[in-house]
C-alpha cells in the first residue's frame, strides 16, 4: 500500500507541474479571443438522439467514443476569431459538452500568435484549477503516507 501512494505522490506532483507549466505558457506567449462556432460535428439530430436515449448511447447514430464522459459528448468545432492583428482565423477545437443540449455557440479560445490555426478552449485558468485539485490531492496522499509510513526499501534509502 505505502508503495503505491509513493507512486501516486510522484504522479500527482507531476501533474501538478505540468498544470503549472502549461498555465504559465498560456499566459506567457498565447492571446485570448472570443469565437464564433462555424461548423460542429454535434448537429441538432444527434443532440435530440442524445436528449431521448436518456444517456443510453448505444441507440444513438452518434454512438459511444471512448472520450466522452457519463453525460458529456467530445466535440470538434470549426471556429472563427479574429487575432490581435484583427485578421479573421478559423481553428478546429475540441472540448466537451452536456450530452443532449444545444452546445454554446460562443466562447473564448486561447490561440498562438505564432500559429493561431493552434487554439484551445482550455485557458490558464482551468489548468490552474486542474493544477490546485492536483496539489490539494498531493497533500492527501502524503499525510496518508505520513500515517502508514514509508515503504521499507525507501526509508532504508533515506535513513
Amino acid at each position: 500500500m505505502a508503495d503505491f501512494l509513493v507512486l501516486a505522490a510522484l504522479a500527482c506532483w507531476l501533474f501538478f507541474v505540468f498544470c503549472v507549466w502549461r498555465a504559465l505558457c498560456l499566459f506567457g506567449t498565447w492571446c485570448p479571443a472570443p469565437a464564433m462556432v462555424w461548423r460542429s460535428d454535434y448537429n441538432e439530430g444527434q443532440q435530440s438522439e442524445d436528449f431521448w436515449s436518456l444517456g443510453m448511447t448505444m441507440f444513438t447514430s452518434r454512438g459511444w467514443n471512448w472520450r466522452d464522459g457519463d453525460d458529456t459528448r467530445y466535440i470538434e468545432d470549426e471556429i472563427r476569431f479574429r487575432d490581435q492583428d484583427g485578421i479573421e482565423r478559423r481553428a478546429l477545437v475540441h472540448r466537451w459538452v452536456h450530452r443532449g443540449w444545444k452546445p454554446s455557440g460562443a466562447y473564448t479560445v486561447w490561440y498562438d500568435p505564432a500559429d493561431p490555426t493552434r487554439a484551445t478552449v482550455l485557458g490558464p485558468f482551468t489548468w490552474g484549477a486542474w493544477g490546485l485539485l492536483s496539489l490539494v490531492l498531493l497533500f492527501v496522499v502524503v499525510q496518508m503516507i505520513r500515517t502508514i509510513g514509508l515503504p521499507p526499501m525507501l526509508a532504508g534509502l533515506l535513513g
